[in-house]
């Protein structure tokens, strides 16, 4: 009798361990925005009021960000910062990429390294990527919904190009939370990254810090990178 018990047991134990795996990567839905919740609008889908395109590298050209139909469109060099500065808070966006494309949303940017003659990430700097990885069965540290350069998405939710996608980025003091169209990708406490140019699983990053350390409050960017960005309902929640 107790073999068989040790026998039963042993497929359901199985069957909870695939359970929480296949939970991993599934998250109840993206949050309600609501403005009586503390929810603010970033992007008022007629100007870039609340925002100023920023020579962050590699210098400014005119009508760099547009505004087009309610829609905000990268058009030519120049990245676009906030002007008003976050720590803990949940940002809540849609995106639509080319193919190709290659861009990503800057948490907690400290502009004061800008022009200090060291590339900006140099010090270390929080991407989300944003990438045109659709369709490809293995992701890693540079697909769209990783850290960048520092763990890669799990499991892969973006959309064709074209395709508009929902991005949440929850960041709470060391922990960051990225969920992309209804799954959490990433699940990361920043206190894990405790080396220069390493991540915790022994791989190498670019970055000249460790991760633990970077500012817990600063700017949000929109990078300025090659390809076809655009944004839309662009909203956040502070938490602090």
């Amino acid at each position: 009798m107790k073999l068989l018990s040790a026998l039963n047991v042993l497929p359901i134990a199985a069957a909870g361990m695939l359970a929480l795996t296949a939970l991993r990567g599934v998250a109840a839905d993206h949050p309600k925005i609501d403005r009586s919740q503390g929810w603010v609008s970033l992007f008022n889908g007629k100007d870039l009021d609340g925002w100023k395109i920023t020579d962050v590298r590699g210098g400014i050209e005119p009508n760099a960000w547009v505004v087009e139909d309610g829609i905000l469109t990268r058009k030519a060099k120049g990245y676009l910062v906030s002007n008003a500065q976050y720590g803990d808070f949940i940002l809540d966006l849609e995106f639509k990429v080319g193919p190709k494309t290659n861009s990503g949303v800057f948490l907690r940017y400290d502009p004061s390294y800008a022009g200090t003659g060291k590339i900006y990430w140099w010090n270390g700097l929080l991407e989300v990527q944003i990438f045109d990885s659709f369709g490809k069965k293995e992701t890693d540290k540079h697909d769209c919904g990783a850290l960048y350069d520092m763990i890669a998405p799990k499991p892969n939710t973006m959309r064709p190009p074209g395709q508009w996608n929902r991005m949440t980025i929850t960041a709470k003091g060391s922990r960051i939370d990225i969920m992309l169209n209804g799954s959490t990708v990433v699940d990361a406490n920043l206190d894990d990254w405790t080396k220069a140019e390493k991540n915790p699983d022994g791989t190498p990053n670019k970055y000249h810090k460790p991760m633990k350390d970077v500012p817990r409050r600063g700017h949000l960017v929109l990078q300025d990178h090659p390809g076809e960005i655009s944004f839309r309902n662009l909203n956040l929640k502070p938490l602090n």
